[in-house]
């Protein structure tokens, strides 16, 4: 809609300029004949064609490239923003990580480990979150008996709480559980400290007023996306990594997976106050996640990626329909890989790059035949330029345009 309106002031300014240099050289008493040509000129050197044309062709061009390269773009002018970005927000679980979770360790505190893993699947069985999950499927796994719970509470950024029985059920990180009033043992966040620090994540688990224990859950560094990460640094991305959990754990997979900066321990607010920050020194901010995106995050980010759900090899034999796109206004990369997120950069910044020369054609034919039509050099002994003369170099503009935008 701001396009066709900017697009119909365009038209109206030349309508006016044509008309006000007509009634000029007619209030000067030139031949009815030349006043005319001379509005006529105007009119057409003035005429926006090859500015407007200068955008929309690069855009389909690259809009063209963008499908051949499995990206779904659901308007072309996004290019003209991942031209912009230069700072990328990832995700860690099925971005930076595999996206496949697993119980690696369990470090119960005056229970078992199979009573530890128990309580803490019977409040995670409904959980939506990949940690939740992972611990859920592991109890079922081992063929653990698992207690039912009468009520479920999800609480974002911080973990579950089930009441089961007579008592309560918290399985989270352990600021919360510690803002609970949880009673933590001083071995359990010692040894919170040294999983934090090989990079595990850690889940504790609350029975009542009393912490009995921690699950170490870990997820393997996805080589794709640490080979994409390199490449997009070395196109002057700037990578970022926010994420809800423990500090100590993301910075360690920030040095492995080599990130230029790592934020921990955020709720959604806090991630929202990141990027503002980002926003807030001219950087140019997109957020890679696969799967759903808070709205608040994609209306705060310039830029919005989805990967497709990572698929096995053999889902094509299995004629499974394709991934489909949670964020309708994102740009959805089929592949599943970030790596394609570089070849997007390149083609958004080809693109712009060629509507800015597509801006200065149109511009250099604009101040060349303008003051000659107008009749600027008319005083000098300069003639009027003909309307044909106009016509042929507003002719002679849309081809050089054309041309370039379709190299």
């Amino acid at each position: 809609m701001k396009k066709n309106i900017a697009n119909f002031y365009l038209f109206l300014s030349a309508l006016i300029l044509s008309a006000g240099i007509g009634f000029y050289w007619y209030s000067q008493g030139l031949a009815m004949f030349t006043v005319f040509n001379a509005a006529a000129a105007t009119l057409i050197a003035a005429l926006p064609f090859p500015y407007i044309l200068g955008k929309i062709l690069p855009f389909a061009k690259g809009a063209r490239q963008a499908q051949k390269s499995d990206i779904k773009l659901n308007d072309s002018s996004q290019l003209e923003d991942i031209g912009n970005i230069d700072t990328l927000i990832l995700g860690r679980h099925g971005i930076i990580t595999e996206g496949h979770p697993y119980v690696a360790s369990l470090y119960p505190a005056g229970v078992s480990q199979n009573v530890l893993l128990s309580l803490a699947a019977s409040a995670e069985k409904d959980a939506t979150h990949p940690l939740g999950q992972a611990i859920y499927e592991t109890a079922s796994q081992r063929g653990l008996q698992l207690l039912e719970a009468s009520t479920f509470t999800e609480v974002p950024g911080c973990g579950v709480e089930a009441i089961v029985g007579r008592n309560s059920l918290r399985v989270g990180s352990i600021f919360w559980l510690k803002k609970e009033g949880i009673d933590i043992s001083a071995d359990l966040i010692t040894k919170n400290d040294q999983l934090a620090q090989r990079g595990h994540s850690t889940v504790f688990v609350a029975n009542g007023k009393y912490c009995r224990g921690i699950i170490a859950i870990d997820d393997a560094l996805d080589q794709d996306t640490l080979t994409a990460i390199r490449k997009l640094q070395r196109q002057h991305l700037h990578v970022v990594m926010l994420t809800r959990e423990n500090k100590r754990t993301v910075e360690t997979i920030g040095k492995q997976a080599g990130l230029d900066s790592v934020h921990g321990q955020l709720t959604l607010e806090g991630k929202l106050r990141e990027i503002q920050l980002l926003k807030a020194r001219g950087t140019g901010v997109a957020i890679v996640e696969r799967g759903k995106i808070p709205d608040e995050l994609c209306q705060a980010v310039d830029a919005v990626i989805e990967l497709a759900p990572a698929r096995h090899p053999l889902d094509k034999e299995t004629g499974l329909p394709p991934a489909t796109q949670e964020n309708p206004q994102a740009i959805f990369l089929q592949s599943g890989l970030l790596w394609d997120f570089a070849v997007l950069q390149e083609i958004g910044r080809s693109t712009l790059n060629r509507i800015k020369l597509n801006k200065m054609i149109a511009l250099i034919a604009f101040a060349v035949m303008l003051p000659l039509s107008a009749g600027a050099l008319y005083p000098f002994g300069i003639p009027f330029l003909p309307a044909w003369g106009a016509l042929a170099g507003q002719a002679l503009t849309l081809l050089l345009v054309t041309i370039n935008s379709l190299r």
